[in-house]
């Protein structure tokens, strides 16, 4: 018994690059030639051999392919063949409930209950199989041979958005217009000059213009796009009706939908999928008197409705994956339909000289019927082919025609009309032996199947270009009810809002240090001992009931490290925050200077005094200061106002330090 000693690592990672290639070359990225990937390929081999022109069970189709490959039901894959909504001209017509690829929840029937055939262009994409014009190779187990690629008549690869994942590659092609990609491919074949293309995708919408973007696409074969969905104004209605291909309706309805409860898009009312046979429909109802513009651009900055699509073109080549250009595409795809002209007119000339050889014999035994017919009638039958080779002078493959031919066509009115092809033979094969050494005939070939295919299969663009200008900058906003609240702050740092006047349920100690009448829209301001102020937007902040133990402000802060010393409020009415020293100074502080987007300010006061009240105040007002030696009455009218939140304000008096400060 003989054993064998591998190393694990090397049998992984030999394993492992193995089923890398797999999957690169037998499932995840398109070939260049044909546009498929190998499971495309293999559905539509399959259904070419069961000759489905007419309507066939996609179970069956699905069956028969795994003849071909034996890997897992392609029904899912044939499903995405006949979706309108996912290719501008699908290569699979289907009978049944196909999903739609606009939807997520709308899913395709099973297999038993949908029927397929082949489209018209599906089955111009695999003629002329006859001529040799593809290479065949065997199918898994050697008893099919399939072809290598398809025989198409334009760059295909160009005309279907796909994508796919391998082992450390990834593909995505956009889609673009079958009539503007033929003819880019007919101007390079002329002359050699390209043609910048713009994706066009099968769910329509708006591409935005961006010349930058399509040039990269276009040259290096990656780049992203953005595209917006069609949104119509019907009366005191939104409806959409085309959106990005990148998304689906789901997606746009579930993001409207939480934007609302958000409070963010207050101006609808409600939404509705009506999608159904005659096309996709998104209906949005507004409130009246809503700005319906304004609206479109939220949904375009805050919804899929506008959506990118990433273009990576990674592309199998001579069987190795390789990112591509469009240019790159249209020139490489053009050679190799050239060639498979060259094979087409290689095996036309060799048939038709075969033909010739055969007619060449049948026109020397034109010349004595009733001789050919006698030595047919007295030859032993193993002699007759000798025979009539002998006497006419003619080869074993001449012979065996002229042996092989039915008694009743051996007569001078079958064999002239048979020989009138003699000379149109002659001269088709005089052309095509032309053509083979000329290579502006084989361009000429190409351009004609690509004419073809343009009036037989184009459509017009679905995807606009529009050259939109940058919208204007818009927040999201929560609309936040404003009416009247009581702000009870203690001063061991709990906070309790009410609507109305009612009085918190305190700690046993605790006593309340400002009462706030407010707003739900204003900001509490809370200073610490660090010359730090937070601010508290107070719709943030839940109404408390009575028997409430109120907000712990350092929890609600989430910092409980927080020493809190004051609070002040920012709102529509509070203008002045006077901020009192213990050396007898006051700084009166414009309130607006703590209006910011920032929540936390740092130098909020003079952090070189030693502060010992802060009082906001809604208008100018008499204080009363008490110090350690006196007394004095101030009117802030005489103090100067000032927007520096650390101002070291001004002496009110030399006598003593100051201990109180109160309204008079």
């Amino acid at each position: 018994m003989t054993t064998t000693t591998n190393n694990v690592q090397h049998v992984i990672q030999n394993g492992m690059m193995n089923y890398s290639a797999y999957i690169l070359l037998n499932r995840a990225i398109p070939r260049l030639e044909d546009g498929l990937k190998p499971v495309h390929r293999r559905i539509l081999y399959t259904m070419y051999r069961q000759n489905a022109v007419n309507f066939t069970k996609s179970a069956h189709v699905s069956g028969e392919t795994m003849k071909i490959h034996p890997h897992g039901d392609s029904y899912g894959s044939a499903v995405g063949l006949v979706q309108k909504d996912r290719h501008l001209v699908p290569m699979l017509t289907g009978k049944g409930n196909f999903g739609m690829s606009t939807s997520r929840d709308l899913q395709p029937a099973a297999s038993r209950y949908t029927e397929i055939k082949l489209s018209e262009i599906a089955k111009d994409m695999m003629k002329d199989f006859d001529k040799n014009i593809v290479d065949f190779v065997d199918n898994y187990d050697g008893t099919i041979r399939i072809p290598d690629v398809l025989p198409v008549k334009y760059p295909s690869i160009l005309t279907y958005a796909q994508s796919g994942i391998g082992v450390g590659f990834s593909s995505s092609t956009a889609s673009f217009n079958m009539k503007e990609v033929i003819d880019a491919t007919i101007k390079y074949i002329n002359t050699k000059e390209h043609t910048v293309l713009i994706p066009d995708f099968a769910t329509g919408g708006t591409i935005i213009k961006d010349e930058e973007a399509f040039k990269k696409i276009n040259l290096e074969g990656s780049g992203s796009v953005q595209i917006r969905g069609k949104i119509d104004i019907e009366g005191n209605e939104l409806i959409i009706t085309e959106i990005p291909y990148t998304t689906t309706r789901e997606a746009i309805i579930e993001k409207i939908i939480d934007l609302s409860k958000q409070g963010k898009l207050n101006e609808i009312t409600d939404i509705k999928d009506l999608t159904g046979l005659k096309g996709m429909k998104i209906l949005i109802t507004c409130k009246k008197n809503v700005d319906k513009q304004d609206l479109i651009t939220k949904l375009y900055k805050f919804t899929p409705l506008q959506s990118s699509h990433s273009s990576n073109m990674n592309i199998l080549i001579d069987n190795l994956p390789k990112i591509v250009s469009v240019h790159g595409v249209i020139e490489k795809w053009a050679m190799w339909r050239k060639e498979t002209i060259r094979r087409s007119l290689i095996h036309d000339v060799t048939n038709m000289k075969k033909k010739l050889h055969l007619l060449r014999g049948l026109e020397k035994v034109l010349l004595d019927i009733d001789k050919t017919i006698e030595i047919i009638r007295k030859s032993d039958e193993d002699q007759i082919e000798k025979n009539i080779m002998d006497e006419f002078n003619i080869d074993e493959t001449q012979s065996k025609e002229i042996a092989n031919m039915k008694l009743r066509n051996i007569n001078s009115v079958f064999i002239i009309k048979k020989l009138e092809s003699i000379e149109k033979f002659n001269e088709t094969i005089e052309y095509y032996e032309d053509c083979l050494k000329d290579d502006k005939k084989i361009d000429q070939f190409v351009i004609d199947g690509l004419k073809e295919s343009k009036v037989k299969y184009g459509i017009e663009r679905r995807t606009k270009v529009q050259e939109i200008e940058s919208s204007k900058s818009i927040k999201l906003e929560i609309e936040v009810p404003n009416y009247p609240v009581n702000i009870h702050l203690t001063e061991e740092g709990y906070l309790y809002k009410f609507r109305g006047d009612k009085e918190p349920t305190l700690k046993p100690g605790d006593k309340v240090k400002r009462i706030f009448k407010t707003m739900n829209k204003a900001e509490l301001l809370i200073f610490s001992d660090e010359n730090v102020c937070y601010k508290l937007p107070l719709d943030t902040v839940d109404e408390n009931r009575i028997n409430d133990l109120g907000h712990f402000i350092p929890n609600v802060l989430k910092d409980t490290n927080i020493n809190i010393i004051n609070y002040s409020i920012l709102d529509d009415k509070s203008k002045i925050l006077i901020a009192a020293y213990k050396n007898n100074r006051l700084a009166k502080i414009n309130l607006q200077s703590f209006n910011s987007n920032r929540r936390i300010l740092k130098n909020a006061y003079n952090k070189n005094q030693e502060l010992v009240d802060l009082i906001t105040l809604n208008e100018e007002k008499i204080l009363k200061l008490k110090t350690s030696k006196t007394s004095v009455e101030l009117n802030t009218e005489k103090l100067a106002l000032t927007n520096s939140r650390n101002a070291t304000g001004v002496y009110i008096t030399r006598k003593g330090e100051l201990e109180q400060i109160e309204m008079a």
